[in-house]
């Protein structure tokens, strides 16, 4: 068997790619493996992929294709049509008989159909509300996910097979400490630098915590971006640069790994965070708030520091409570517990078995989808292009790129009200898609903390004053601030990809 495995990201490094690469470092050990890197707008691959792929002996090929989290992502039909083109050449040329793949990918699910070639896809967290968005059976059968909750939620919502199977040990063993530290830790924070993992509500907990020790943080990860701006600005003035230290983005984390003595985990997003893996394999201290697949393996002052809840008081708790481990000693069994979960759920051997057994029962009797809904979602296509033609505004190429996305939308806002975020050129090309596609849905206004008056001839309400309703919709017409824009609304009260929805 000879095995495709398709990353994600054409640019920078992310979770699940990271995973998926490891599984075919893994998985290269039994069968013939190449890893398929996408090729960014400027036709340079992914050189973080790249370089990992040189790291470990992996060969590698380079194709422009797209893919994408949840199906709100998936917004150029016409270039994944485009790529399958490359990706069943490849195929063909190299012999794959099994793909592997990341994410939503719309290209590869066609070409498997095509030339019936099985295909599992990882994917991961999804909220309930955002599988209505899923344009028709264009998914593969078979799914491999982290954590039993999310590997449940797809199975149930798309009716396909799914199994779970924790992230990779890259090492074959537990690099274990020496020894373990009476007082004074050092927290180690991994991820880029993002709302959904919290790292400003834990550099505030470690702040409560200075008290009862002397504590350092370490946070590696991508400093882009408002949210990461507003964690060292907080640092900054609160006199927490001694204590809190930001390293950006860091390539190989395994100093880091060996110099500190616990990880934590904020995350209130994830299905299962491959840096607890990690961390554990250098023998590191957990503390994690109870996301996703978190507390389906680790148990409380057993094997871990769990949080009772998302929240600054509850990480503040369990740090010092990890602390009072450290000063009396019971540390040392909590990580004869945390080395029994590695074996039992991270070792290598352990999670290559799993995988391998899956493949086999996929090629034993594999399931392949009809290659009908492409025919009819190409239709779907064509007709909102054709309802967004004539549009007079100067990007019109990317609203076109956008039309399988668009075709998403005109089902979900048929009717109703809506409210434009945003009063730019982006909130008028939303106002002008908006009536072509859905022209019995309500455009009730546009929303902007800056302008005031009308605009498109609508009134401009300023943000704060801006209704609240939960029959209504909001689409958000910017991207710098989006982020922001969103969690305002979510702590309102509203869902992304029910009430929220990102126009154009």
């Amino acid at each position: 068997m000879k095995i495709a495995f398709f990353l994600d990201l054409p640019w920078g490094l992310g979770g699940a790619g990271t995973l998926l690469l490891k599984q075919a470092l893994l998985m290269s050990e039994l069968y013939d493996v190449v890893v398929v890197i996408p090729v960014g707008n400027q036709g340079v691959p992914n050189q973080e992929y790249v370089k990992r792929c040189e790291q470990y002996h992996l060969p590698y090929v380079c194709i422009r294709y797209m893919s994408a989290f949840n199906f709100l992502k998936l917004e150029d039909f016409h270039g994944a049509m485009e790529s399958a083109a490359s990706i069943e050449e490849f195929a063909r040329r190299e012999g794959i008989t099994f793909f592997h793949s990341v994410q939503v990918n719309l290209a590869v699910e066609y070409v498997s159909r095509k030339l019936m070639i099985p295909h599992l896809m990882n994917s991961y967290q999804l909220r309930e509300e955002e599988f209505k968005f899923c344009p028709g059976n264009i998914y593969t059968h078979y799914h491999l996910s982290d954590s039993l909750l999310y590997s449940g939620r797809w199975s149930r919502q798309l009716k396909m097979e799914s199994r779970c199977s924790r992230p990779v040990a890259l090492l074959d063993e537990v690099r274990k400490k020496e020894a373990y530290p009476r007082s004074g830790i050092k927290i180690l924070m991994l991820g880029i630098v993002c709302n959904k993992k919290k790292q400003l509500t834990a550099i505030k907990a470690v702040e409560k915590c200075i008290g009862q020790s002397q504590i350092k943080l370490d946070i590696a990860g991508g400093l882009d971006g408002q949210y990461a701006e507003e964690c060292r600005q907080y640092v900054a003035e609160h006199g927490l640069s001694d204590v809190v230290t930001f390293h950006g983005f860091v390539s190989d984390i395994t100093r880091l790994l060996e110099s500190s003595d616990c990880l934590l985990c904020a995350s209130d997003d994830e299905s299962f965070p491959s840096s607890i893996v990690e961390a554990v394999t250098y023998d590191l201290t957990i503390i994690s708030t109870p996301v996703a697949g978190v507390p389906e393996v680790f148990r409380d002052q057993e094997n871990c520091f769990l949080s009772q809840d998302f929240s600054e008081e509850g990480i503040k708790e369990s740090i010092i409570k990890c602390l009072e481990y450290y000063e009396n000693g019971k540390i040392y069994k909590v990580h004869e517990k945390e080395q029994e979960t590695w074996r039992k759920n991270f070792a290598p051997d352990v999670v290559r078995e799993q995988i391998d057994a899956y493949y086999k029962d996929i090629v034993k009797n594999p399931v392949f989808g009809s290659m009908e809904p492409f025919a009819a979602l190409a239709e779907e296509v064509r007709r909102t292009e054709e309802l967004l033609s004539g549009i007079d505004d100067n990007g019109e190429e990317w609203i076109y790129g956008k039309a399988l996305y668009y075709s998403i939308l005109r089902k979900h806002l048929s009717k109703g009200r809506i409210y434009i975020w945003g009063a730019g050129s982006r909130g008028k090309a939303a106002y002008a898609i908006l009536r072509r596609i859905c022209p019995e849905l309500e455009i009730a206004a546009f929303i902007d903390s800056y302008k005031e008056g009308t605009y498109c001839g609508l009134p401009v309400i300023k943000a704060d004053n801006a209704p609240i309703e939960e029959n209504s919709f909001y689409g958000i017409s910017f991207a710098k601030g989006y982020d922001e824009v969103l969690l305002y609304l979510e702590r309102r009260g509203l869902a992304y990809g029910r009430q929220i929805l990102y126009i154009p």
